[in-house]
């Protein structure tokens, strides 16, 4: 059998649009086709091959087979891999539950998957018939903070990337409540004291929610004013409240802008300027006097920031491997973490060096999400050293991967 395509096969493609990947989760846009995966999909599947049927109308491409791949994953530093979980499916964003007990992946066909975190035994599936008619990728999973105000209410609340929001209590495999937003959603904060929540998406404005009532209480938005930077002018993908603060928030997006909100100011009230957020890349330290970015870049994709003046504080270090990141959130004082593409990699770094202690790498795609585990208990949560941090996990392709410290 030739291998070589006949002038018809040839002349079916041409003038066809060569679309480039874009930077950020490209899944997100394939509600527009259920099951259909977008084309720049392809590009960004490392180590794999497809044949491709192009749709002009729709320019979509379906992948009619995967061929096999070897696995060239491997670890560095004091890390340890306690699970690998095949879902079977591409896998945009997951989330430990309040009492450790499962780990739930969302996927891009809307469907929640829910795994034990001991066997990595598949429990159930989280999908209703609103999203299997209008299917869209999951593109954050939460609960609302553990807190002796607010108990263990078995909960996840859930964006899609058609505008849903949806709350399931997982116990039951029932949706609680349901609220449409008419925008591509990219993700969820709750508020660390009260019962609220903050959406974001693709229409540069960040939605207040009061749960009780599920209403929506504050529009926070650009003045559009071209003299001033107060407000987003691109997809917004993170989110982060002020830990000692009722009222701050920070976000950052597309547009290479963290905006720093008052949620009494209907305009973000200043910024810092130069990085490009493509995932849940902004956190803020416990103590609430810094801010970590993990941009997709080549340049400083891991900076450090004060809080208050808004100056550089650190970088990874000169020597370490950059990779462009989606993700990256504080673990304690002395480390983060944070997973990325180009190369494809999970990794924990240390605050003090700003050089890395522990890494996965040679994962199959990109690292889009991660979560901490249950804290160790006893001797081992003492130590300040990288043995002392929570279990993890994170998600790489079609895999759901959980890492362990000593």
């Amino acid at each position: 059998m030739s291998l070589r395509k006949t002038k018809a096969e040839k002349d079916k493609f041409k003038g066809l649009p060569q679309r480039k990947s874009m930077a950020g989760p490209t899944l997100l846009s394939t509600f527009t086709q259920p099951g259909a995966i977008k084309k720049s999909v392809v590009s960004d599947m490392m180590g794999k091959q497809a044949t491709s049927n192009y749709d002009s109308e729709a320019e979509t491409v379906a992948l009619q087979h995967q061929l096999a791949t070897k696995d060239f994953t491997s670890l560095e530093g004091r890390i340890k891999m306690v699970s690998v979980t095949d879902v079977g499916k591409e896998i945009l964003c997951c989330k430990y539950n309040e009492e450790f007990d499962y780990l739930a992946a969302g996927c891009s066909d809307g469907s929640i998957m829910m795994y034990t975190i001991d066997t990595c035994g598949f429990v159930s599936s989280l999908i209703d018939e609103e999203i299997e008619r209008s299917t869209a990728p999951v593109t954050a999973i939460q609960h609302r903070p553990v807190s002796k105000s607010y108990p263990i209410n078995n909960c996840f609340t859930c964006t899609y990337a058609n505008g849903f929001v949806k709350c399931w209590n997982y116990n039951f495999n029932q949706c609680l409540y349901t609220i449409k937003e008419n925008r591509e959603t990219f993700g969820l904060t709750y508020h660390p004291r009260y019962p609220k929540f903050v959406t974001y998406g693709d229409d540069c404005k960040i939605y207040l929610y009061d749960e009780e009532s599920k209403t929506q209480e504050r529009i926070l938005s650009s003045s559009n004013n071209p003299k001033i930077h107060d407000g987003h002018t691109s997809r917004v993908f993170a989110a982060c409240f002020h830990p000692r603060s009722n009222y701050e928030l920070l976000t950052g997006g597309w547009d290479d802008v963290v905006h720093f909100w008052d949620l009494r100011q209907p305009h973000a009230i200043r910024h810092i300027s130069g990085v490009h957020v493509c995932g849940e890349g902004v956190d803020i330290n416990f103590k609430g006097s810094e801010v970590l970015t993990c941009a997709f870049q080549v340049e400083r994709p891991f900076q450090i920031f004060d809080y208050g003046s808004g100056n550089l504080i650190g970088t990874i270090a000169k020597g370490e491997e950059n990779s462009k990141l989606y993700i990256g959130r504080y673990v304690s004082k002395d480390f983060a973490v944070c997973g990325g593409t180009g190369p494809n990699l999970f990794r924990v770094i240390d605050l003090n060096s700003y050089m890395s202690s522990a890494s996965v790498l040679g994962l199959p795609s990109a690292v889009y999400s991660l979560d901490l585990g249950p804290p160790k208990k006893g001797a081992a949560a003492q130590r300040s050293d990288v043995g002392g941090l929570p279990q993890m996990a994170f998600l790489s392709g079609k895999k759901l991967y959980q890492v362990d410290f000593n």
